[in-house]
C-alpha cells in the first residue's frame, strides 16, 4: 500500500508501523484517506523519527475508531500511549514502543478544516479528497509548538521528543523547548 519513498530500506521499524496503521484503518467503510507527514514523507527520518500519519474519516467514525486503534496495537509492545482530543472533529494517539519507535496517529473528520502542507506522502485516498486539503503555508515548526498541552500525562512525550532532538545534536531546539515546558509549570 505504501511506496519504499520512506527509506524503507533502512527505517524497517518505521515502514512496519505505517504499514500496520494502514492496515488498520484502511478496510473501514468510513475513513477515506490517510497521510503521513514529517520527516519520513520528506525521506528524511532517522531510527528515532516518529511516523505521523494523519486518518481523514466521515460520519463521526473519528469518535467510534477504537477497533482500528486495536487492530494498529495488537502485538506491539507499548511504553506509552497518550490520546486526547484536538477539538470535537479532531482526536489522536501517541505512542512510544519498547524498541523507541514512536507513532502519532490523528484521527479527523472531514469537516474539520486541517489543511496539509509539504512534506507529506499519500499512503491511501479512496474519495480523492487529499488534493483539495494542499496549502502552500509553511509546515509548522517544532519551535512554534506549544508547550504542556496534554499535561502531566503528556509530559513523557515531550521529554521523548526532546530526548530524539538531542540525539540529533539540536541542542538548541531541545534547549530552548525545556525552557518554554519548565516556564509552563509557574
Amino acid at each position: 500500500m505504501i511506496q519504499d519513498d520512506i527509506n524503507g530500506q533502512h527505517l524497517p521499524l518505521q515502514q512496519a508501523l505505517i504499514e500496520s496503521a494502514c492496515d488498520a484503518f484502511a478496510s473501514e467503510q468510513d475513513v477515506i484517506a490517510a497521510v503521513l507527514v514529517g520527516s519520513l514523507a520528506a525521506g528524511k527520518g532517522d531510527r528515532v523519527s516518529d511516523a505521523d500519519i494523519v486518518v481523514f474519516t466521515q460520519h463521526g467514525f473519528h469518535r467510534s475508531a477504537a477497533s482500528c486503534f486495536a487492530r494498529f496495537e495488537a502485538g506491539k509492545d507499548i511504553f506509552y500511549c497518550l490520546s486526547g482530543d484536538h477539538n470535537e472533529q479532531a482526536m489522536f494517539k501517541k505512542y512510544i514502543f519498547t524498541d523507541l519507535t514512536s507513532a502519532e496517529i490523528h484521527c479527523l473528520d472531514v469537516s474539520e478544516p486541517f489543511q496539509l502542507t509539504q512534506p507529506f506522502m499519500v499512503l491511501f485516498d479512496k474519495a480523492d479528497i487529499v488534493p483539495a486539503r494542499v496549502t502552500d503555508e509553511p509546515a509548522p515548526k517544532h519551535e512554534n509548538f506549544p508547550v504542556y498541552t496534554s499535561g502531566d500525562e503528556g509530559l513523557i512525550w515531550e521529554l521523548f521528543d526532546c530526548i530524539k532532538w538531542l540525539s540529533r545534536g539540536n541542542n538548541s531546539l531541545a534547549k530552548g523547548y525545556l525552557k518554554k515546558l519548565s516556564a509552563a509549570f509557574k
